[in-house]
């Protein structure tokens, strides 16, 4: 806990940043695919860093539906959430970010309509990228983009092969045929869902 919070007032001092699992590759290829685009998703904000990017680069009135369970610690405050709404603030388009507390099977309930983007980096168990894709990837429109983040094994880090995101999308999401696999950064999988399809 006080690792946490010394990270937070480093963070509001400027000293730190918020932080990402993701790698500036990563991030340049979400904030190309996210480019004007008018109906977003991620699930699993953390910090906000990628939230941050995307709302950076989509429509100027677009609607961003940022999810994440933000659990709480021992104080009752979770410093990933009040950072990750910094972050949001700080954005171009931070006032379109829509915070939903909970998890993304809920969020999936709670949440009407289809996306034309959607950054899937949440829970990396087998059972929790099984159900997310099943949840969500029906909600991508014709032509509109999924991409999904700790997929591929990056050469910098082998032992991600143990993840169960990794084993999900070697086994199932790359052969799912309404989906075309458009570019590989690092560990994320971009997928544009077919027309049609």
């Amino acid at each position: 806990m006080a690792k946490e919070f010394i990270h937070t007032l480093l963070y509001l001092l400027g000293l730190h940043s918020a932080r990402t699992q993701t790698s500036a590759a990563e991030r340049a290829a979400v904030a190309r695919h996210a480019s004007g685009c008018k109906r977003l998703a991620e699930i699993g904000v953390f910090e906000g860093a990628t939230t941050r990017v995307i709302a950076d680069n989509m429509h100027p009135e677009a609607e961003f539906h940022g999810i994440d369970p933000f659990f709480k610690g021992r104080i009752g405050v979770c410093w990933n959430e009040f950072i990750a709404r910094r972050e949001a603030r700080w954005g171009k388009h931070g006032s379109n970010i829509k915070f939903f507390h909970g998890f993304s099977f809920d969020a999936a309930k709670s949440i009407s309509g289809d996306f034309d983007f959607i950054f899937i980096d949440g829970d990396h168990s087998l059972e929790g990228i099984t159900k997310d894709w099943k949840d969500w990837s029906v909600r991508v429109q014709p032509g509109a983009i999924i991409a999904l983040h700790d997929s591929v094994v990056p050469d910098f880090d082998p032992h991600r092969g143990s993840l169960g995101s990794v084993q999900y999308y070697e086994s199932h999401i790359r052969h799912d045929d309404r989906f075309e696999v458009v570019e590989i950064v690092d560990s994320l999988a971009v997928l544009r869902r077919k027309q049609g399809a």
